[in-house]
């Protein structure tokens, strides 16, 4: 019986080779977001961030299809960093719940409540959650994200909530340091960390520089939108913001080709765009 050892340059050039794109959100993005890419989801208090967040976990856990229906999931594994305790499980459950209802609703398909039972408990295997509970316990978890990633290489998600939860501890600490300047930090470590592997990183963060209300914004030019970007080490920036309409929301996507935005709003069944 003949035994292979794998040495740890043929292991991250297998990663390497693994390379994959998901779309989180048809509308949002209008193509597939390409590994190692990262995601700010940035907004201020009840705008939807953290729901935000949880639709893109939900979409990458679940199948993409089940029993020859089209669940339109991305069918990988995810991790999830919950710096708050924000993130209620059975919150995603149920988004995950009304996703594959409305597959199926799409598809002309009755679908037994026990049946979208089994297929969102098991999506829910592939979630990996990570508590922190200060910001040492999130340095460190950020510096042993290797290890998880090697553990499973259909690891395609990384989301945090929230990236900034810990900066005022962080601040006492170290004395004056910008909101950004902590945010950058993070990221640095993030990319650090995951340059050998084929993951997305999404993470919600306040942003003193947001208002609450945000006037419509034009399409603006290339050379423009990668200055909004450049330095930050996102790849693409969501603002969330109210609008004078009740009950109304709206989307700045900001990326290194565009900016864009969408009208929303909030329900129990989450967020749906306005198109």
């Amino acid at each position: 019986m003949q035994f292979h050892s794998e040495g740890g340059l043929e292991l991250l050039s297998r990663f390497r080779e693994k390379r994959r794109s998901v779309n989180l959100d048809e509308t949002l993005f209008s193509s597939d977001i390409g590994d190692r890419n990262v995601i700010e989801i940035v907004g201020a208090s009840s705008t939807g961030k953290t729901l935000l967040l949880c639709q893109f976990i939900a979409k990458c856990i679940l199948p993409a299809r089940y029993k020859g229906i089209k669940i339109d999931g991305c069918d990988s594994c995810a991790i999830l960093i919950d710096t708050f305790g924000q993130v209620q499980m059975s919150k995603l459950a149920e988004l995950m719940t009304i996703m594959t209802r409305t597959a199926y609703q799409t598809a002309g398909v009755q679908l037994p409540g026990e049946t979208v039972d089994l297929v969102v408990s098991k999506s829910l295997e592939n979630l990996t959650v990570i508590n922190c509970c200060n910001n040492d316990q999130l340095q460190l978890t950020l510096h042993a994200l290797e290890d998880e990633l090697l553990s499973n290489e259909r690891i395609a998600l990384l989301a945090i909530d929230n990236i900034l939860a810990y900066y005022w501890q962080r601040r006492r600490e170290k004395g004056i340091l910008s909101m950004d300047q902590y945010a950058r930090s993070l990221v640095r470590i993030i990319r650090a960390r995951i340059s050998h592997f084929c993951n997305v990183t999404v993470y919600t963060r306040w942003d003193e520089s947001v208002s609450e209300y945000e006037p419509p914004v034009t399409s603006l030019s290339n050379s423009k939108c990668i200055n909004l970007l450049e330095g930050t080490g996102v790849n693409y920036k969501l603002k969330l913001c109210k609008r004078s309409v009740p009950r109304e929301f709206i989307c700045r996507i900001e990326s290194t080709n565009n900016v864009k935005q969408i009208r929303y709003t909030i329900s129990d069944s989450g967020i749906k765009w306005i198109l």
